[in-house]
């Protein structure tokens, strides 16, 4: 079925300008003194509703004019002032003021000076056509759109576990939605001759949005390669001059509540301009709002991953840290973090099946570990905030032949791995399809493990009077123990790695210790069925010695 998400998209549309100013270099851009004689204006229709018609142009008037402003139909004719002699005299700031004050503009445009320019220069004779910059065909829609998601499995009641796939939170990743509609195909049209995959739609409960982020695929598509946000323009009108256009937008996978810019955590930018903007507040774009909604709704995902290109890695919480101490969110568990990497090896080796391509251990483990700090990034909020198993896919990796790697991002004819050539966005879907199949694999047997893990106490060292031990797990759990002769329960004290990325910690108690522990896997089963609030004492205990 499909899901027609509550959040509209602000739409592909922008309002109209027009920028004038004295080119002495005849370069298009502006550059040095030229800032002082700039001005803009910006209208109040959207481009596509009207402020795409409207023109401005302005002329020298006969020798001793005063400055005039004439709006016939679309067209304004601002006459400059000159001086006796017919040289003008009339400053940009004097036609800024001009046209602010014109009543025939008041509800048409606003005018502006250039990037907080005084405008003391004088002002431009020229014209302009005001326009949106948008370069679609008439078919794609300009208004606010609504975001459509993919539902498949037999039984679509949230009886059962759900997974969760979502792609293109950066529009010029033009190769993700391609990988998310290849794995629904797969699906669907396999599910009547491929036992493997009715046994996957008919045990889940499977959720997948092709493009989160359809305004800025669209602008990416027809207007700016490169584009990474979507298109809502929250910079201040006297700062959205028409040169800033291609930096306008906010960074969605930047906009969520979790570790992000607003707590003070690193990897994303307050600038309205910057390539990493996090927008105005938490969730301030409806794109980013749509995803926080599907995990609330539909509270059976419990697995989810997040579609990005390209780099090659897989990634998961957490996600962010505060630069100061290098701070990350709090980190998963041993056990959660075990069976983190447990379960990724079978997604990479589904991955690698389809041409040898290979994610590097280097680039697989939590973001902040293996890549950056990304202040509030959708699978932390996925993660934290919703308790889903939450990764994210980096399309585009290097292939290993047996004796040479190849880099897709070197062939010729794309946008720095972003936007390859379809044959290799063909290959790099159908190979990461691989892997989010695996994924749901993971889920279906997650879904029916009812069984708790079965752990040992080790003694791995110690003397007379101290004892060191360990322990290990039939399966990656989360161990939970006491030392002080205390029933274990799940406020004790939790078995942690002895470094990141390391294996578990080595414990030292006196000898003679009683230590007391369980242990639980991620589907919350416990060892034993050891219930942390009743009587019975089905934990582990054992008194340690040399």
């Amino acid at each position: 079925e499909i899901i027609e998400l509550p959040h509209k998209t602000n739409g592909y549309r922008r309002k109209a300008q027009a920028i004038l100013w004295t080119d002495a270099n005849g370069n298009g851009s502006i550059q040095g003194d030229e800032a002082a004689t700039a001005f803009y204006a910006t209208t109040h229709a959207w481009g596509h509703e009207g402020g795409n018609d409207w023109s401005i142009e302005t002329v020298a008037g006969p020798p001793g004019s005063a400055l005039d402003v004439d709006v016939s139909g679309t067209h304004i004719t601002v006459t400059l002032a000159t001086d006796a002699e017919g040289a003008v005299t009339s400053t940009a700031a004097d036609v800024i003021a001009a046209l602010n004050a014109e009543p025939a503009l008041d509800d048409v445009l606003d005018a502006y000076p250039y990037r907080g320019n005084a405008a003391n220069g004088i002002a431009p004779i020229g014209s302009a056509q005001f326009s949106d910059g948008l370069s679609a065909p008439p078919h794609i829609p300009r208004e606010p759109f609504t975001v459509k998601m993919i539902r498949i499995g037999k039984h679509r009641d949230g009886s059962r576990v759900g997974v969760f796939g979502y792609a293109q939170e950066h529009a010029r990743e033009w190769q993700t939605p391609l990988m998310a509609l290849e794995t629904a195909e797969r699906l669907l049209r396999n599910y009547d001759n491929d036992p493997e995959t009715r046994r996957l739609v008919d045990g889940l409960d499977i959720f997948i949005i092709p493009t989160v982020n359809p305004d800025g695929t669209n602008y990416s598509m027809y207007d700016n390669p490169v584009q990474r946000k979507n298109m809502t323009n929250h910079c201040p009108p006297q700062d959205a001059d028409p040169f800033r256009r291609n930096s306008w937008g906010v960074d969605l996978n930047r906009n969520h509540s979790v570790g992000s810019l607003f707590d003070g955590y690193a990897g994303a930018s307050s600038s309205c301009i910057s390539e990493t903007y996090a927008g105005t507040a938490e969730h301030s774009e409806p794109e980013a709002r749509n995803l926080d909604w599907v995990v609330e709704t539909f509270d059976n995902i419990k697995f989810s991953m997040n579609i990005h290109s390209h780099g090659g890695y897989f990634m998961w919480s957490p996600g962010a840290y505060i630069s100061n101490g290098r701070i990350p969110l709090e980190r998963p568990s041993l056990g959660v973090e075990d069976y983190f990497f447990e379960a990724s090896e079978r997604i990479l080796g589904a991955i690698k099946e389809h041409r040898g391509t290979v994610v590097h251990p280097g680039r697989t483990g939590p973001t902040s570990d293996v890549l950056y700090s990304a202040a509030g990034n959708s699978a932390d909020e996925l993660y934290y905030n919703h308790g889903v198993i939450a990764w994210n896919f980096e399309l585009g990796v290097q292939i290993w032949n047996g004796s040479t790697w190849t880099t897709p991002q070197a062939e010729p004819g794309n946008l720095s791995g972003f936007q390859p050539r379809f044959p290799e966005a063909k290959d790099q879907a159908m190979e990461f399809s691989n892997g989010l199949i695996e994924m749901m694999a993971v889920a279906l047997d997650y879904s029916r493990d009812k069984v708790g893990p079965t752990t040992d106490l080790v003694v791995t060292g110690g003397d007379g009077d101290l004892v060191e031990f360990t322990f290990t797990s039939s399966e990656p759990a989360t161990i939970y123990y006491t030392t002080d002769g205390s029933k274990p329960t799940f406020s004790s004290p939790v078995l942690q790695a002895e470094y990141i990325r390391d294996e578990a910690e080595t414990l030292t108690v006196p000898a003679g210790t009683e230590v007391k522990w369980f242990g639980v896997d991620i589907a919350g089963n416990t060892e034993r069925r050891y219930d942390p609030d009743g009587r019975a004492p089905t934990h582990q205990r054992e008194v340690v010695r040399p």
